[in-house]
């Protein structure tokens, strides 16, 4: 059965894809409570309706080993791929002891900008 990690230890958000089909990529690294963790993902939250904050939740979970592992932290990391949503501006990733949240910024933006500023 899956389960929580220990700690989120960074989280890095972006964009890949064109304005018609934008992708939201989500790489996670974190911190198992054991050595040996297997599956070890970023499973995103699914709403019914868009959180008003903005933010898209994902958990980072993975198996636990069956024989215990040990009680040293061991490095873990997960990456995600799926479709941006509309309303999507930042992502969030929880483990059992913290959280930590990236914005998401859309590259061809920054593009339009520096057109814009330098016209």
């Amino acid at each position: 059965m899956s389960e929580l990690v220990r700690e989120i230890v960074e989280v890095h958000a972006s964009i890949d894809g064109d304005e018609e089909n934008p992708l939201l990529i989500v790489e996670a690294e974190g911190l198992a409570p054991t050595p040996g963790w297997a599956n070890v993902r970023l499973d995103p939250h699914v709403y019914i309706t868009p959180p008003d904050d903005g933010v898209q939740d994902f958990d980072l979970v993975g198996d636990r080993p069956s024989d215990g592992g040990g009680d040293a932290l061991s490095p873990v990391e997960a990456a995600w791929e799926g479709p941006l949503q509309h309303w999507c501006i930042a992502v969030r990733v929880h483990a059992v002891d913290n959280l930590i949240e990236d914005e998401v910024y859309e590259p061809w933006d920054e593009d339009d900008d520096e057109a814009s500023e330098a016209a």
